[in-house]
């Protein structure tokens, strides 16, 4: 039997972040069950549907910037989702040598959280427009629906930026360790981000893919005819 858990770049059961101590648990009682399970950590996850860039780009579209929380310094390791599922598949049909190992599936380069907005206006051919705010801060904005979650007895919106649990998850570095397990050691080379993986978000471009300058030229949006 072959057993992959997929869990999350980053988690431990002391975060302050309860999907993370979440994920933690989750590893933790699969391996106590089976220890021959495989164990996937991916880090931030990049594709068509991602939680990430596509909540980003909305949100800059909507209210033409983007919050950056602790000034976009924390450090990602995002991960194309194409390499994370080549990952799992490649685990299941080797000899048996993936058993009760832990990788940590990163991607090829690491990005500050605002280096990879930059990546995001420039393949939405956006000028960048970001508000810089403190950590306290983003918490401070965020508290109100925490409080209202263990006081009401319904579902409440789950907003796309200003999630307490997200902000608690992205306040340290998140980034695959020195000595750990990794793609390499399942013979998969990840994609960069800049391309393809990131090219569902033409989506986003003001007037369709074709129209607009990139970042990289200086153009001012609001010099557009």
């Amino acid at each position: 039997m072959r057993f992959i858990q997929v869990s999350c770049l980053g988690s431990s059961l002391s975060s302050p972040s309860r999907f993370l101590r979440a994920k933690a648990a989750g590893e933790e009682a699969v391996l106590k069950e089976l220890p021959e399970a495989t164990v996937m950590k991916p880090a931030v996850m990049i594709g068509t549907e991602d939680r990430i860039m596509n909540r980003w780009a909305h949100f800059a579209k909507k209210y033409s910037f983007l919050p950056l929380i602790g000034g976009g310094s924390t450090k990602i390791q995002p991960v194309y989702v194409v390499d994370v599922a080549s990952a799992i598949v490649a685990a299941l049909k080797d000899d048996g040598s993936s058993m009760g190992n832990v990788y940590e599936l990163g991607g090829p380069e690491i990005y500050t959280v605002h280096e990879l907005a930059e990546l995001m206006y420039e393949t939405i051919r956006e000028w960048p427009r970001y508000v810089n705010l403190p950590l306290p801060i983003a918490k401070a904005i965020a508290m109100p629906r925490e409080v209202l979650l263990k006081k009401v007895p319904f579902p409440l919106p789950n907003p796309d930026i200003f999630n307490l649990d997200q902000i608690n998850a992205f306040a340290a570095d998140t980034v695959v360790s020195e000595n750990a397990l990794t793609f390499m050691d399942l013979g998969i080379v990840p994609h960069k981000l800049k391309g393809y993986p990131v090219e569902y978000l033409i989506q986003y471009r003001k007037g369709g893919p074709q129209f607009g300058s990139t970042v990289s030229e200086k153009v001012n949006p609001d010099s557009y005819p």
